[in-house]
C-alpha cells in the first residue's frame, strides 16, 4: 500500500489544515487555484503594474558552490533536454543571506518554487506555512531511494518536507605526508603536536569559537544543547568538560585559537596543520599538490565515546507559493534520483543520500566518500526549529570567551542558558 514505509517514518503527528498538501490532485481544485492565481496576476498587472517576472517552468535557489554547483548545473542540464517545454532555472544565492532571502521572497511570491536547504529551518518554516508538505507525492519506493536517516530528517510534525540530496558531517582530514596513520584517540591526536610545534605548525585546526565545529567535542564528552523532550540541557557537567578540552588545545598549542575556515585551509594547504576537523565541503580548498586523506574523527580519550559532531541533511524542498506544485515535485524526484546522484557523488564528491548511489564502482572506491559513510554512524542531528536559532550567536560568544582564558566553562555556560532561556520566552 501507498506510503506505509514513509508513516511508520512521518509518525502519528498531526498539521493543520493551512499545511495539508492541496486536495487539487485529487479533485480538480488545482485548475480552480491556477485560474484564482491568474486573475491575481491579471489584477496586479492592471493595478499596481507588477507581474510574475520568474522564468517559466521550474525556479530552484541553492548556495552550492565548486564543484557541487557544476555537479547541480549538469543535473540540470539533463532535465531540460528531457523537458524543453518545462525548463529548470537553476538560481545561485549566497549563503549568508540565503535563508533571509527565502523567508522573505516566498510569502510574497516572489521566491523559488524550489530550494536547497539543511533540515535546520525546517521547522520554522513549516510552521510558518513557507514551504509544502509533500507526502502526498511520495510512496514507499520512493522513500526507499534514501537513508532512513536522511528521510526521517525530513520529517516534522507528521508531514514530509523534502527530499534528501546530501548527507554531511565534520570528518579527520589529514595530511599523508605529516601523519602516518590518522590518529583514533585525543591522545594519539594530541600526541603529533610536538612535531607539528617544532615547524611552527598545530596538530589540529578546526572552526574552534563555532558551536557547529565544537559540536564534536560536546557530544563526545556526553553533553547535549537539547534533550528529547526539547528543553535545553546546555549548563552541565559533560558540557564544561568539553569546553575545557577545546580550550585545553588552544592552551597548549594543539589548534590555534578562533581558526575560521580560512585559515584553516591556509594552515592545512602550507604544511602547518597535520590534521583538521571539516566537512566535504573542504576538499575544494585543498591545493592541488597536498597530498590527503579523510578519516572519521577520533575516540574522546577522556570519556571513551566517539567525537560526533551534528549531521545535516541538505534536501529540496518546495515553496508553498510553488507555481505548478505537481511539477515542481517531479523536479525534485529526478534532482533526487538515484542516476542524479551518481554524478553529484563522482563530480563533486557529495555524501548523497542514496542508498544505491554508492553501488556505483567509482563511488564504492572513492575513499574519502567512504570515510564520510563511516561517520555518519557517530553524528548528532540538528535539531528542527526555532529554539536551536537562538543559540548558535550566544554559544559563540560563550565558547571565545572560554578559549580566551577570560571566562570559565561552567559560569559561561549557566550564563548563556539564562540568556537563551530569555529569548525562548518570547518565542
Amino acid at each position: 500500500m501507498r506510503g506505509q514505509t514513509l508513516l511508520v517514518l512521518l509518525g502519528d503527528g498531526h498539521r493543520t489544515d493551512a499545511h495539508n498538501p492541496p486536495s487539487s490532485l485529487q479533485t480538480g481544485t488545482v485548475a480552480r487555484a491556477r485560474n484564482a492565481w491568474s486573475f491575481v496576476l491579471a489584477l496586479c498587472l492592471l493595478v499596481a503594474g507588477c507581474g510574475d517576472t520568474r522564468p517559466p517552468g521550474v525556479v530552484l535557489w541553492h548556495a552550492y558552490t565548486g564543484l557541487e554547483k557544476t555537479a547541480l548545473e549538469a543535473t540540470a542540464v539533463r532535465w531540460n533536454q528531457q523537458h524543453p517545454s518545462a525548463p529548470l532555472t537553476l538560481v545561485a544565492v549566497p549563503y549568508d543571506s540565503f535563508a533571509d532571502k527565502l523567508t522573505s521572497a516566498i510569502p510574497r511570491g516572489n521566491g523559488p518554487d524550489l530550494f536547497i536547504y539543511q533540515q535546520d529551518r525546517l521547522g520554522d518554516w513549516a510552521d510558518a506555512g513557507t514551504i509544502e508538505p509533500i507526502e502526498f507525492w511520495a510512496d514507499d519506493a520512493l522513500a526507499a531511494r534514501f537513508t532512513i536517516e536522511a528521510t526521517s530528517e525530513m520529517a516534522y510534525h507528521g508531514s514530509l518536507w523534502g527530499l534528501p540530496l546530501a548527507v554531511k558531517s565534520l570528518a579527520l582530514y589529514y595530511r599523508t605526508d605529516l601523519v602516518a596513520t590518522p590518529p583514533a584517540t585525543t591522545d594519539a591526536l594530541i600526541a603529533l603536536a610536538p612535531a607539528m610545534k617544532a615547524k611552527h605548525g598545530f596538530a589540529l585546526a578546526y572552526a574552534n569559537v563555532d558551536l557547529y565545529g565544537h559540536a564534536a567535542w560536546l557530544h563526545g564528552f556526553g553533553g547535549r544543547i537539547m534533550n528529547d523532550a526539547g528543553k535545553l540541557t546546555l549548563a552541565t557537567p559533560e558540557a564544561a568538560a568539553a569546553m575545557k578540552f577545546a580550550r585545553t588545545l588552544v592552551s597548549s598549542g594543539v589548534s590555534p585559537a578562533d581558526a575560521q575556515t580560512p585559515v584553516v585551509a591556509s594552515l592545512f594547504n602550507e604544511g602547518k596543520a597535520a590534521t583538521v576537523m571539516s566537512g566535504p565541503w573542504f576538499m575544494g580548498d585543498i591545493a592541488a599538490n597536498v597530498p590527503w586523506q579523510v578519516a572519521p574523527l577520533p575516540i574522546v580519550s577522556a570519556t571513551g565515546r566517539p567525537a560526533a559532531p551534528f549531521v545535516g541533511v541538505e534536501a529540496i524542498l518546495m515553496s508553498a507559493q510553488a507555481r505548478d506544485k505537481d511539477l515542481a515535485f517531479a523536479v525534485m524526484n529526478e534532482l533526487t534520483s538515484d542516476a542524479d546522484a551518481i554524478i553529484r557523488a563522482r563530480d563533486a564528491r557529495q555524501p548523497v543520500a542514496n542508498l544505491h548511489a554508492y553501488d556505483d564502482p567509482v563511488v564504492a572506491k572513492d575513499p574519502a566518500l567512504r570515510a564520510f559513510r563511516t561517520q555518519l554512524a557517530h553524528t548528532v542531528p540538528m535539531p528542527k526549529g526555532a529554539a536551536m536559532r537562538t543559540v548558535w550567536t550566544p554559544y559563540k560568544t560563550a565558547l571565545g570567551e572560554v578559549l580566551a582564558g577570560r571566562a570559565e566553562p561552567g559560569e559561561q555556560l549557566l550564563s548563556l542558558e539564562r540568556e537563551v532561556s530569555g529569548y525562548l520566552e518570547h518565542l
